[in-house]
């Protein structure tokens, strides 16, 4: 892969502030930075980013790291695909194809699938699968870019694969064969489905030839395939946002195809899942401008406002298309036309007008009771929205068309805000963990050995053991940085341990433990003096447990010797 050394020189060569300015934008305060958390529902700067340090820290969240692990999360790359991307823009030559050489197996035999499925489609097996597709407005180029294939009659798939030594219980696992040796997918347009880096990591089949009561059938869920956690075309969608402002969500991956066939390639797909705040968290990294364009009938519109309730709860506030006839965008482009698509993109309304339109849907404006229930529906909705021109326009249209006094209406609506309580859906409630005297002690050491090599090395020359497992292998990997460096820096620290997810976890606690930045040696010698009576205690209650199973004398007596040598005693 990329040996150390190299991740520290590009880490070096770029500024964090400069790096995560052109995610977020960033404030000075004192010495550091301060900005919104991309990593939780935030909606007050409560992100750090230490120059001096060179890394960020969420005072809320927890959300800590280097420059390359900001771009890993925010990015949903790879830690070394990161630490690709950013050497790129430094010149560095990394003969690193991060998308194969970091897959796991699963990743590589989907990888295998995906390839096999699309040369099929391209031999002379797959001219009625292409003329299906292109039958269906769906040209070669289109066929190309999304990675479409085939399966075919006798599935060999499963053959190859097991030839290539993967076992077939794996093979089960992925849900691409099944116990009888046998291919799952048969003679079906084969559509990969793609997690956010872009790997190919489920399939979803499609009949085209033959008659079948299941027009579809897709992969199950597996350890790499968690629908509710991806979003199909992520990969594809977050390059064109530098050109379009919005991404638009749809609930089919045809859809988001269709779309790109006519020039609109800012679209991602729930892939028939409710909308999920895991996917709404990862759209709200892409950008606050969202469109919902889910199918025009009564499912859809039961999706689209789940969807508004799960965007609004993390701070969004989305524009609606609603295409007539019960039509979805797939067939809705192909029926009516790119300008008329483009169009209903242009005229998307807000999450208001849409509320507007929905409650009206039951009521009977002849009677003045149905008015009144729609009226006060439609203000608890508003009471929710912190936009004042459009709470005045609506009210001000409500007054209109109901010959309802403006002031009237904006009493009640007074009335109804100050009865209502709305949640702040950027607070983080943090489960402060409780740890004993010696946790604590053995924490607070880790904190100022990463901010001090005096009390790195006091710690090496009079600590052998740490009472919790994590601690314990953590300190041991800052004393290997420190004796093969020569130095301590703990953004470079953060690159060393990149591959180590739980002692990363554990850092990230340490430095957002926010002690006081300076420390008395009287204070290091009393917790390292916590850490080693914890050392005799263990060792002593361990030999007592020992000397009630001891029945010879002598060994007793032994037993009782060491005791005394560990607790310090004289004999």
């Amino acid at each position: 892969m990329i040996n150390n050394d190299t991740i520290n020189e590009i880490r070096n060569k770029t500024d964090i502030v400069s790096v995560i300015s052109n995610y977020v934008p960033l404030t000075k305060r004192g010495k550091n930075y301060f900005g919104v958390c991309p990593f939780h529902d935030d909606h007050s700067p409560s992100m750090s980013v230490s120059p001096e340090k060179q890394i960020y820290t969420c005072f809320s969240c927890g959300a800590t790291g280097n420059v390359f692990t900001f771009v890993s999360e925010y990015e949903h790359i790879s830690f070394i695909e990161a630490v690709k991307l950013l050497g790129d823009k430094l010149g560095y030559n990394l003969s690193v194809n991060s998308k194969v050489e970091n897959k796991s197996e699963d990743y590589k035999i989907y990888d295998i699938a995906s390839k096999y499925y699309q040369n099929n489609l391209h031999s002379s097996l797959g001219k009625k699968a292409i003329e299906y597709l292109e039958n269906r407005q769906i040209n070669r180029d289109t066929i190309k870019k999304f990675g479409i294939g085939l399966s075919l009659n006798k599935g060999n798939l499963t053959e190859l694969l097991l030839n290539k030594g993967i076992k077939l219980d794996k093979l089960i696992d992925l849900g691409l064969s099944n116990s009888m040796s046998n291919d799952l997918f048969v003679n079906r347009i084969m559509f990969p489905l793609y997690d956010l880096s872009g790997n190919v990591v489920a399939f979803s089949g499609r009949i085209y030839n033959i008659k079948d009561s299941s027009k579809y059938i897709n992969s199950k869920e597996t350890s790499i395939f968690k629908k509710g956690n991806l979003l199909y075309n992520y990969h594809n969608a977050k390059e064109h946002l530098k050109k379009n402002e919005y991404v638009i969500i749809m609930e089919g991956f045809m859809d988001v195809i269709r779309a790109s066939t006519v020039g609109i390639n800012n679209c991602v797909a729930t892939m028939g899942t409710a909308f999920t705040k895991e996917q709404a968290l990862i759209v709200k990294k892409m950008t606050d401008n969202v469109i919902l364009c889910f199918d025009g009938d009564k499912a859809g519109e039961d999706a689209t406002i789940s969807a508004i309730k799960v965007l609004e709860n993390i701070g969004l506030s989305p524009k609606i298309i609603r295409l007539e006839e019960d039509l979805d965008p797939d067939e809705y482009i192909l029926s009516k036309g790119k300008e008329a698509f483009y169009a209903q993109i242009e005229k998307a309304i807000n999450v208001i007008e849409f509320k507007l339109n929905l409650y009206k849907k039951d009521k009977n404006f002849n009677n003045i009771e149905d008015i009144s229930i729609y009226i006060d529906e439609m203000i608890k909705e508003l009471v929710k929205v912190d936009d004042e021109i459009l709470i005045e326009l609506t009210l001000k249209k409500f007054s209109k068309e109901y010959n309802i006094s403006y002031e009237t209406l904006l009493n009640k609506y007074n009335t109804i805000k100050k009865n209502v309580v709305i949640p702040k859906n950027n607070s983080i409630i943090k489960t402060e963990k409780k740890f004993n005297v010696y946790e604590k002690a053995e924490r607070n050491l880790l904190y100022y050995m990463i901010k001090s090599e005096e009390v790195l090395l006091k710690v090496e020359n009079n600590i052998s053991f740490f009472p919790t497992m994590e601690i314990r292998f953590l300190s041991n990997e800052i004393i290997c940085y420190y004796h093969k460096y020569g130095h301590f820096d703990i953004a470079d620290f953060i690159s060393y341990i990149s591959d180590k997810k739980e002692l990363l976890k554990v850092l990230y606690e340490i430095i957002n433990m926010n002690l006081k930045e300076g420390y008395t040696n009287l204070e290091i010698d009393d917790y390292i003096s916590v850490i080693v009576k914890y050392f005799k205690k263990n060792k002593i209650d361990k030999l007592k447990d020992d000397l009630k199973k001891e029945k010879d004398p002598l060994k007793q007596a032994e037993i009782l010797s060491e005791i005394m040598l560990v607790k310090g005693v004289k004999q």
